[in-house]
C-alpha cells in the first residue's frame, strides 16, 4: 500500500495531479484538500484562527480513522517499513536465538501524550506548526523523496532541503537500531493521536469463540508491545497501540479462527484452556 502511495504522489512530475504535497497535508485530484489530524492541531494552535477550510480539510481524514483506528501506521506509515528493515539488519547481528532487549522497554506509553501535548504548546507560543514543519517523518520522508527527484531531474533544488530531511530520516533509523520502536510506541505524536481513534472506530481485533492455550506467541510477535491476554475476557481489542499488522493472527497457532481483524461487533470472548 505504501508503494503505491507513493507512486501516486510521484505522478506529479508527470503532470499527473492525482496526490500533491505530503501524508500530513495534500491536495487530492486537484481540488480535494486532506490534512493530518495533528498537522490541523498545530495549526490551529499556531495561527489561532480558526478556518473552515482547514476543518473541511482534517474531517474526511477523521472519517478514515474512524473507520480504520491506527490501522495507519502498520499499513501506509513509511517509517514502518523503514524500521522494518533495520529490524532485520539487527537480527542477523545478534546471537542465533538471542532477543534484542531495549533498555527502555518498560518506559511508560502515556509520555508520548504529553509530548504531544508539547509540541502544540510550543506551535502555539511560536506560530508555527513545529512539529508538522520540521520534524515530522511523514513530512521529512516525502520532502527527501520529492528532493530527490529535483537532483536525478536537474531541476532547481536547495540541497539543504535535501540534507535536513535526510538526517532526520537517519536520526530515527539510529534512535530505532538502538532502542526498537521506541518512537512507534512512545514518542510519535501521530501515533499517539491515531491510537485515540482506536477506542471507537469500526475495524477492531475481534475474538471468536474457541479454546486458547494462551501460549502467548501473539504477544511475542507483537512488536507495539500489545498485551493481547489482557483482553482475553473480552469481545475485542482496543488497544491504543494496535496498528492492526496482523503479525498476531500469523503467529496463533489457530491461523486466524480465534482472532482476526473486523469490522462491528465482536463474537464470544475466548475460553481459557484449564491446565
Amino acid at each position: 500500500m505504501l508503494l503505491g502511495i507513493i507512486i501516486l504522489f510521484l505522478l506529479q512530475f508527470f503532470r499527473m495531479k492525482v496526490l500533491v504535497g505530503g501524508l500530513t497535508g495534500s491536495l487530492a485530484i486537484w481540488s480535494l484538500n486532506l490534512m493530518d489530524v495533528f498537522a490541523y492541531l498545530e495549526t490551529l494552535a499556531a495561527s489561532k484562527t480558526f478556518t473552515f477550510q482547514a476543518l473541511l480539510a482534517v474531517l474526511p481524514v477523521i472519517g478514515i480513522y474512524l473507520i480504520f483506528g491506527r490501522a495507519f501506521c502498520g499499513w501506509v506509515c513509511p517509517m514502518d517499513f523503514l524500521f522494518g528493515l533495520v529490524s532485520k539488519i539487527e537480527s542477523r547481528q545478534l546471537p542465533a536465538g538471542a532477543i534484542h532487549e531495549s533498555p527502555l522497554q518498560n518506559i511508560s506509553h502515556n509520555i508520548g501524550y504529553g509530548a504531544a501535548a508539547a509540541l502544540l504548546v510550543i506551535s502555539g507560543l511560536l506560530g508555527v506548526p513545529s512539529f508538522t514543519r520540521y520534524l515530522s517523518h511523514l513530512t521529512n520522508f516525502f520532502t527527501l523523496i520529492n528532493s530527490s527527484v529535483y537532483f536525478a531531474l536537474d531541476l532547481p533544488a536547495d540541497s539543504s532541503v535535501l540534507l535536513f530531511s535526510g538526517f532526520v530520516i537517519f536520526s530515527l533509523l539510529f534512535l530505532e537500531y538502538f532502542f526498537p520502536r521506541l518512537w512507534c510506541k512512545v514518542l510519535c505524536p501521530l501515533g499517539k493521536t491515531y491510537g485515540l481513534f482506536n477506542k471507537i472506530s469500526l475495524i477492531k481485533l475481534k475474538f471468536s469463540e474457541g479454546d486458547c492455550g494462551e501460549c502467548n506467541l501473539c504477544e511475542q510477535v507483537c512488536y507495539m508491545d500489545v498485551k493481547m491476554t489482557h483482553y482475553l475476557d473480552q469481545p475485542g481489542l482496543r488497544d491504543t497501540n494496535c496498528i492492526y499488522c496482523g503479525r498476531c493472527i500469523e503467529a496463533c497457532g489457530t491461523k486466524g479462527k480465534l482472532v482476526r481483524i473486523g469490522f462491528g461487533r465482536g463474537e464470544r470472548p475466548f475460553a481459557r484452556i484449564r491446565r
